[in-house]
């Protein structure tokens, strides 16, 4: 059985860079505050998403894994997210019981995305974020948005076998 992923469609590509356009879809976000470490913010905020998608809702509703792990990082932290799967009306998102984590819409649009292989922790996010910016500079695209590291594979995957991305929203234009 294949594991959800936010729907988009390839527009072109700039270089390592595809230009995607996403459907709206909706995310159960941890904040991780005082924490500057991406992994480290990943491993506190798992836990809590696993368990409101296991069950720790007010639904007491399972929620079907889906892929990729997202983080953002934020003037005290990180936000780290799962996707809601798109079976849920956004009506029907159960609300979670953990006053940490919160249920954000991310409007459809235009964003890029730059994959990789291997393993994922700042330094990685710091290189490839300065990649896709300057690859997008280079062609006159403007980001609209913090750079979102997304991780769709679990822990235990060999890196070279890992998919990873650096996706950040586009202004239009």
């Amino acid at each position: 059985m294949a594991i959800e992923k936010p729907e988009y469609q390839v527009i072109r590509n700039v270089g390592d860079v595809e230009i995607r356009d996403y459907k709206e879809h909706w995310l159960a976000e941890c904040k991780v505050s005082d924490v500057d470490d991406l992994r480290m913010a990943s491993n506190y905020a798992f836990n809590r998403l696993f368990n409101y998608i296991s069950g720790e809702n007010k639904s007491r509703q399972k929620i079907a894994m889906t892929s990729p792990v997202q983080q953002e990082k934020d003037a005290d932290g990180w936000r780290v997210s799962f996707v809601v799967p798109s079976s849920f009306k956004p009506d029907e998102i159960p609300l979670p019981l953990n006053a940490s984590i919160t249920i954000r819409k991310v409007p459809g649009g235009k964003f890029a995305a730059l994959r990789y292989r291997g393993a994922w922790n700042n330094v990685v996010f710091t290189e490839n974020s300065e990649r896709l910016l300057a690859a997008l500079k280079a062609d006159g695209l403007e980001p609209d948005g913090p750079v979102v590291s997304a991780v769709y594979n679990p822990p235990f995957t060999p890196p070279i076998l890992r998919r990873n991305e650096i996706i950040v929203r586009l202004k239009r234009g």
